[in-house]
């Protein structure tokens, strides 16, 4: 959920006009040209808006229905309005921002650990996940251990150091019994499993993409039918690849996109995907409910919209800024909001409890991103160009073609 890949490609970038010649209509002048953008504006909107609708939906489902029987007239509309109609009752409209914080992470990057090498993204992806992620464990363990209620599974309500050590490595989610102590983390694993997929299989997407792919949907494939024939790890395992085909289908529509296969390879590929991920919808893949898929189609919905959309969105300051600290704000705001609303309820109405519990939230959010999330990003973007400078054969393209495949996803500092 970082931001070094919204470097806008040559097919995003707005395009100024060359300039009239002896009156010829159709130019605009210089000055009403749209200026030309360094990022990818739909994929900054939409990680915003993905972790915004999560944090709306933890407040109102977990927060104020499930742990105080509280409702508003605001949610109430709201859930009137969207949850209700898209069958979203349970978990509500915040379920869809999980599918598209995963196809935003399937779309940007597999061209990032192609330019940058098994060694170079693997050390780029691991400080830019763990660094906060350990802030975030030790925060949580801290308020459990002073008796507040962050938003957390209750699994355990004792915290030691095994499971501190156990939660900052994500291990947790692949030992029986669980013990989680950040319920919002499960996402990560997801994240962290695609990660090393795609390193190891690396080398394949830099001599054929298509190839690539079809050794991913098989491994997926292969792992939801061993579910039940290794052990509870192996179990536990296989729930988390299970959301792995959302992933793949970013990564595909990435693909097709940028022509590294063709549309009817993509429209298979997507089929497939889509198959694997309806096929382990059932009671023994953990889904609590039947509107997985329903959620799935609405975020690959919103998602090509944005695609599609993208030269005529503008490069805006704020989502730019949300855009950065997703991360951030996605790890913290049950750690942060749900002990202020437990403080300031029933001694303020529930909305303007709300409003100061989320103003305390993005003040946290920004203190954790300037002096957290922040200095992880510059640590790991000097490691990764400590490692160009030095001649990690890993960094480097093997061939003139992926060189300028990088250059073309290369994306502007955090």
């Amino acid at each position: 959920m970082d931001d070094d890949h919204l470097r806008a490609t040559p097919r995003f970038e707005s395009q100024p006009a060359r300039p009239a010649v002896d009156g010829l209509p159709g130019q605009l002048p210089a000055h009403a040209q749209p200026a030309a953008k360094d990022r990818i504006a739909f994929v900054d909107i939409g990680r915003a808006l993905a972790a915004l609708l999560v944090f709306y939906s933890h407040i109102h489902v977990v927060w104020m229905r499930r742990d105080n029987g509280v409702s508003s007239p605001v949610t109430d509309g709201i859930s009137w309005a969207f949850a209700n109609p898209l069958h979203l009752d349970q978990q509500d409209i915040g379920q869809i921002g999980v599918p598209i914080f995963f196809l935003i992470s399937g779309f940007v990057i597999t061209p990032i650990a192609m330019r940058q090498g098994m060694s170079r993204f693997a050390v780029n992806r691991a400080l830019r996940i763990y660094v906060p992620l350990v802030f975030a464990v030790l925060l949580t363990g801290t308020l459990l251990t002073l008796g507040l209620d962050p938003l957390w599974t209750g699994q355990l309500r004792e915290v030691t150091p095994l499971t501190l050590l156990t939660n900052s490595l994500l291990v947790n989610y692949l030992i029986y019994p669980q013990t989680v102590l950040l319920g919002v983390t499960w996402t990560l694993v997801v994240e962290a499993i695609f990660y090393l997929l795609l390193i190891v299989l690396l080398p394949v997407f830099r001599r054929s993409v298509w190839l690539g792919i079809a050794i991913e949907l098989i491994i997926v494939h292969v792992v939801l039918m061993s579910r039940s024939e290794l052990g509870p790890s192996w179990s536990l395992f296989a729930v988390n690849v299970s959301f792995i085909p959302i992933l793949l289908c970013g990564q595909i529509v990435w693909a097709a996109f940028h022509r590294k296969i063709p549309l009817w390879l993509a429209g298979s590929y997507l089929v497939l995907s889509w198959t694997l991920y309806v096929w382990a919808d059932r009671p023994d893949m953990a889904r609590q409910d039947d509107s997985y898929n329903v959620a799935l189609a609405f975020a690959l919905l919103l998602f090509l919209i944005g695609l599609l959309a993208e030269p005529r969105l503008r490069q805006r300051a704020m989502w730019t800024r949300l855009s950065e600290r997703s991360y951030s704000l996605y790890l913290l705001h049950g750690v942060i909001a749900f002990p202020v609303l437990d403080a300031l309820h029933p001694l303020l109405p529930i909305e303007l409890a709300v409003v100061v519990a989320v103003v305390a939230t993005f003040a946290g959010v920004e203190v954790s991103y300037r002096l957290v999330e922040g200095p992880s990003h510059r640590l790991a973007r000097w490691l990764s160009h400590r490692g160009r400078m030095t001649g990690d054969p890993a960094a480097r393209p093997r061939h003139a073609a992926a060189t300028r495949a990088g250059a073309a996803e290369r994306v502007v500092p955090g």
